[in-house]
């Protein structure tokens, strides 16, 4: 049986961006340093002293788009004014 193939650029269903599943979270952390961060990913925030923290909120595909090196701005947090294009080690391993 033949693999099936990407309608649209022909490679290999989910090799491509068109095929390939797409994981949605609904925020996005910003640290002071301007790396993104997921809830609950990793130990470099918790829930206490993140007034200086950015959150994207309502961005679709914020974290892939992130991690594509797209720039994003924080949508509210303390911190509205971060952005980021940077996503943090330790939450890209831990992200289904």
């Amino acid at each position: 049986m033949p693999e099936s193939r990407c309608e649209r650029c022909d490679l290999p269903v989910g090799q491509c961006e068109h095929t390939r599943p797409r994981v949605h979270h609904d925020v996005v952390l910003i640290s002071p340093r301007r790396m993104a961060h997921l809830p609950d990913r990793c130990v470099h925030h918790n829930d206490t002293g993140m007034g200086d923290w950015g959150e994207i909120r309502g961005v679709e595909r914020a974290w892939e788009r992130i991690g594509n090196g797209e720039t994003l701005t924080a949508t509210g947090g303390g911190n509205p004014t971060l952005s980021t294009n940077r996503r943090c080690v330790h939450c890209v391993g831990s992200a289904p």
